[in-house]
């Protein structure tokens, strides 16, 4: 049994990274949305298109600057976790 194993059956295992596809690898319980993670996640090609879509969303859902850029944020925020195929 590795050490992750042992880990897991004594308490949550949660992940603080930016690195996505060691999320999909380790598959942990839960995962911090915290906003610097997310810009790590921003600036990595495969995950320009949910930029691209969050953007698209805002400025089809909102003529306002400052709500296009919150409904931008979010709709990223959604994107970028869903993106993680829990």
């Amino acid at each position: 049994m590795s050490v992750l194993e042992q880990l897991q059956q004594m308490t949550t295992i949660v992940a603080d990274t930016g690195d996505f596809e060691a999320i999909k690898e380790f598959r942990p319980t839960d995962a911090t949305t915290n906003p610097s993670l997310l810009l790590s996640a921003a600036q990595l090609p495969q995950y320009q298109h949910l930029i691209e879509n969050a953007i698209a969303y805002s400025e089809k859902y909102s003529d306002r600057n400052l709500e296009s850029q919150i409904y931008s944020l979010e709709k990223m925020e959604v994107s970028t976790w869903l993106s993680i195929n829990w």
